[in-house]
């Protein structure tokens, strides 16, 4: 008779953890895209190619905004984490958000 409540709370513990680990993914994510934003002169597409090969085979959803400020470039990420096994998914799609800044580096020319 406890076994449902117990494996439902189990599933919600690696759910939230799993929430974490997505949430230092994503940051890790951020500072790439900020640096590699920082560092190219169409940051636009190389951290749409980023994110692309990111979320490449999974089902979550990334959207990104870049701004710049003087020398300074900030990236910020949103992903919507989908999870159809957990009980938590029953609230629905949990977004994170992450965001990065990095300086404006320099672009040499041959």
């Amino acid at each position: 008779m406890v076994l449902p409540l117990v494996a439902v709370v189990v599933a919600a513990v690696i759910d939230v953890a799993a929430l974490s680990v997505a949430r230092v993914s994503l940051e890790h994510t951020a500072g790439a895209a900020a640096r590699l934003a920082a560092s190219t002169e169409r940051p636009e597409s190389a951290v749409s190619e980023l994110l692309d090969q990111a979320g490449a085979g999974s089902a979550d959803d990334f959207s990104h905004e870049i701004s710049r400020d003087g020398l300074l470039v900030t990236v910020t990420i949103e992903r919507t984490r989908r999870s159809s096994w957990s009980p938590l998914s029953l609230l629905g799609p949990r977004r994170i958000t992450a965001d990065a800044t990095a300086a404006i580096e320099p672009i040499g020319r041959p």
